[in-house]
């Protein structure tokens, strides 16, 4: 467990953790000749059932809150000190601001310096602070009184901290992040970067990225809780010993993230959810300048409202931080937004998605979407398949939200899952329904035709849904709403025809084509032998290939079904043959025995179809597509 002291200057916080650990975390010569923590300290104690207790000092100056966020952020519990002497200072109440906006809902009070007060002055210290609290996420926190001179109270405070740390770990959650807020060199190991863990677990010999250079690393070495450790993970504050080529160009900072590779894409927009702290005296205005606060990182930033021009103080709203330096943050990460000049707390809240998209914050189904990023994961997702006709990315989930596969499938939301995407029952239908309406209406038009390509059913829906409207139009076929001839679909029981001059017409073609073999005449050469007019023959040839009757080459060359299957074949077996399993032209050529100049259509019309794919020195047969022209269907 890690525990984060909070409190105004000079209020004990460092002798409290001394007196609870032994160790004095003023690790600075500057702190210790101020009498000041400057800079995150940590001390470690042993904890209930072999486990380590863990405590970040963090600075109670204004002007040092940054590194106070950097502290607060992914801990367990705070550990809030006030002076009985003093009671709530300006520093507290900031603290305590910035404690709820990151979250926190377990806390301990130090009521520090009893051993100066008459009991009525800490009775009335301990007032304060419960009013103080009052409304907050850890309203109701246990207090203790105590002084780090006399031991006063020590025992208890501490009996509180073993209870809040007992019970066995949470199982790591998602890809490992560590928000690094120290890195500095160890003679004979080399670099070391020191953090909280804000997800997943790490292992020695695990590789990880630096989020801002993209830099691989290897982890050599581990400590987790200030001990050597194989491996480490959310709950612990982790020293990491690092090797990587590219570390050189740039090491990692403080602010940095050390991810698992899938989640090192950083932006500089966040999407989110901002409450402007109940005391401020004036609204925040639309593209307000501010300076963020995520974990250990910080940067100036301008503040898009998505709901409205302004933020009134206590109120909550949809917004996008528009930050001056790219972070790798997640969905469900805290933050905080201080003044343009540094000096004041404004408020915070909840990133929802960490890479909007450029275009149509504002829309209503964008904010829709927002509200339900805000929602715990199952329900969240729930809301966003429910909502969404366009479907859901469960993969787009998953990395907003730091979710294994695993993970996102034991949360249990009812959907349906096609072409990548997740629908629900209704929107399924929708989409189905879209398909058949568009089958329909196609023969409607034109009530001769076979029926239509997928590609020309599915040009009926937006792009973004035509991956999943192909794998829904294959369960229509499949459950006999649409019947498939080949690559064509239609509306089942519609049976076209020819007239019977254009049928004896057709059959005529047929008949000279098989005759012909392999080598297939071209459209003059047909016209010719038939004695037919090439205009009508042209206009039957285009309805036979709609029918799927022939198959058009190119444009004066059409080949029946059973020839392009056979040619099909022919390739596949010369690839097979040959060095590599490269198609040439000569090869093709000669195993086919067709006409020099039918050679390059039917090779390119080959490749358009996907059944190959040109290489310098040749085609090489997709083995995914091998068989496409079984059956007569291009």
């Amino acid at each position: 467990m890690i525990i984060a002291t909070a409190g105004h200057i000079d209020h004990g916080k460092t002798a409290l953790v001394r007196a609870l650990t032994g160790v004095d975390t003023a690790r600075l010569p500057e702190e210790r000749a101020r009498g000041m923590t400057v800079d995150l300290g940590y001390a470690y104690a042993a904890g209930p059932g072999g486990s380590r207790i863990g405590f970040v000092d963090v600075p109670g100056h204004e002007r040092l809150v940054r590194t106070m966020v950097a502290g607060a952020t992914g801990v367990d519990l705070a550990l809030l000190v006030v002076a009985a002497d003093d009671g709530p200072m300006p520093q507290t109440r900031e603290h305590l601001a910035v404690l709820d906006l990151l979250g926190l809902t377990r806390a301990v009070v130090a009521l520090t310096k009893c051993d100066r007060v008459e009991p009525a002055r800490a009775a009335a210290a301990e007032a304060e602070v419960h009013a103080l609290l009052r409304g907050t996420g850890l309203a109701g926190a246990p207090l203790v009184r105590c002084s780090s001179v006399t031991g006063e109270g020590v025992p208890a405070l501490r009996a509180l901290l073993d209870a809040a740390a007992q019970g066995p770990a949470p199982p790591p959650r998602g890809g490992f992040r560590l928000a690094v807020d120290r890195a500095f060199k160890v003679a004979g190991a080399g670099l070391v970067v020191t953090g909280a863990v804000h997800g997943g677990g790490v292992a020695v010999g695990d590789r990880l990225l630096l989020a801002r250079t993209g830099a691989e690393v290897r982890v050599r070495g581990l400590h987790a809780q200030n001990r050597p450790a194989e491996r480490g993970g959310g709950g612990e504050r982790l020293a990491l010993n690092i090797s990587g080529p590219r570390l050189d160009r740039g090491p990692p900072a403080r602010g940095d993230w050390l991810v698992d590779p899938e989640l090192a894409a950083e932006s500089a927009r966040l999407d989110v959810m901002l409450r402007l702290l109940p005391g401020e005296t004036r609204a925040l205005k639309h593209w307000t300048p501010v300076h963020v606060h995520l974990g250990a990182f910080g940067a100036t930033s301008r503040v898009a409202l998505l709901e409205g021009a302004s933020l009134a103080p206590g109120a909550t709203a949809l917004a996008q931080l528009v930050l001056d330096a790219p972070t790798a943050a997640l969905g469900g990460d805290r933050f905080v937004i201080r003044d343009q000049s540094a000096t004041r707390s404004l408020g915070g809240g909840r990133v929802l998605d960490p890479a909007p998209p450029r275009r149509g914050a504002r829309r209503p189904e964008r904010l829709a979407a927002l509200r339900a990023l805000a929602l715990p994961d199952a329900e969240a997702l729930s809301a966003l398949v429910e909502g969404s006709a366009a479907g859901v990315d469960l993969r787009w989930f998953r990395g907003t939200r730091n979710l294994t596969e695993a993970e996102a499938s034991g949360l249990g939301v009812q959907a349906v899952a096609l072409g990548g995407l997740l629908f629900s029952v209704r929107h399924r239908e929708v989409l189905r329904g879209r398909i058949l309406n568009a089958a329909d209406a196609q023969v409607r038009a034109d009530p001769d035709a076979l029926g239509s390509t997928a590609d020309g059913l599915l040009r009926a829906l937006p792009v973004a849904q035509r991956a999943p409207g192909r794998e829904a139009l294959r369960e229509l076929a499949a459950e006999g709403l649409v019947d498939r001839h080949g690559a064509l679909y239609r509306p089942p029981g519609h049976t076209p025809q020819l007239g019977p001059a254009e049928e004896a017409l057709a059959e005529d073609v047929e008949a000279a084509l098989r005759r012909a073999g392999a080598d297939q005449p071209r459209v003059p050469l047909l016209a010719e032998r038939l004695g037919a007019p090439e205009a009508e023959l042209r206009a039957l040839l285009t309805k036979l290939g709609r029918l799927g009757r022939l198959t058009r080459i190119a444009p004066n060359y059409y080949v029946l079904p059973e020839t392009l299957g056979a040619l099909a074949r022919a390739a596949a077996a010369v690839a097979g043959e040959a060095p590599g399993g490269l198609l040439t032209v000569g090869r093709f050529r000669d195993a086919t025995g067709i006409n020099r100049n039918a050679v390059m259509p039917v090779l390119e019309f080959f490749d358009r179809a996907g059944f190959t794919t040109r290489r310098p020195d040749g085609r090489a047969l997709r083995a995914d597509r091998v068989g496409v022209f079984e059956g007569g269907s291009a």
